[in-house]
């Protein structure tokens, strides 16, 4: 460092010193905010606990759905036999604390393009958004869809929550969130209905209407858009509502014990018909 013209000896090297530190003081600065600019200390930075997500396309479009058939796996379901007109969470847990789910017909608007992420509240509750984050959607009211998230951090030894918020547009509304515990076993599967409204215009569009786990002819969009309290199925199953509204109709399989019903892992034999072991 060059000295400082017209400044005695003593000056000249008290300024030296201080131009070292004031030197060794911005090099410290400037690695301090290059840590702070990577998400913290010297140390890894937490990861989010997502390992991935995917989706399915709107399950109502006939050809998406085939598709989906060749380009769509689910992770924790092995078999949809039997899973007609229902709303799932499946769930295979490997390891010590890896988690793979698969949301199976949960509703959201058409024409979204949803994005998944997890986060752990401070109770312990698994969170899984699904959002769309271009809050773009198409005007052809609700479709049902399957959501699979692979998930780490989550303890195998013990039950876990889940708050499931899908939000088709965070800017305008807020999410629907819908709470289920899963149990400590290395996989399984609860079930109830699916929404009404997006079971009924997949029925219509893919003329499903009158069929195990579909809406009964002659209820709403099935019939001629007017609630209706009865209706009509396919030969073997019977017309009943389910649970929710005396209006919506679906076709369900008559039963004495649970044996009767298409699987008995969801479905249980209630006042004669086939119905959720375990709703939610």
């Amino acid at each position: 460092m060059v000295a400082r013209a017209g400044l005695p000896f003593v000056a000249n090297r008290f300024y030296h010193q201080c131009m070292t530190h004031a030197m060794r003081l911005l090099a410290c600065l400037l690695v301090l905010a290059a840590i702070a600019a990577c998400g913290g200390s010297g140390t890894d930075a937490p990861r989010s606990p997502v390992i991935s997500f995917s989706s399915s396309a709107c399950k109502k479009e006939a050809a998406a759905k085939m598709a989906a058939l060749r380009t769509f796996d689910l992770m924790a379901i092995e078999d949809e036999a039997g899973l007609d007109g229902l709303r799932c969470v499946a769930w295979k847990r490997v390891g010590a604390s890896e988690m793979k789910l698969d949301l199976f017909n949960f509703d959201g608007a058409c024409g979204a393009t949803w994005l998944g992420d997890v986060a752990v509240a401070a109770d312990g509750t698994l969170e899984l958004h699904i959002d769309n984050p271009s809050c773009v959607v198409a005007r052809c009211g609700s479709c049902l869809y399957d959501w699979s998230f692979d998930v780490a951090g989550v303890p195998s030894d013990q039950p876990t929550t889940l708050a499931i918020a899908v939000n088709a547009c965070a800017d305008t509304q807020a999410p629907v969130v819908t709470t289920v515990t899963l149990g400590a076993e290395a996989q399984g599967i609860v079930c109830g209905f699916a929404y009404y409204g997006a079971l009924q215009a997949e029925a219509v569009d893919l003329g499903t209407c009158g069929q195990i786990g579909m809406p009964c002819t002659g209820a709403y969009l099935c019939g001629t858009g007017s609630p209706s309290t009865t209706g009509t199925c396919a030969a073997g199953l019977a017309c009943g509502d389910d649970g929710r509204s005396a209006t919506e109709l679906l076709c369900l399989v008559p039963c004495t014990t649970a044996a009767d019903c298409p699987r008995t892992d969801v479905w249980s034999c209630q006042s004669g018909l086939c119905r959720p072991a375990n709703p939610f």
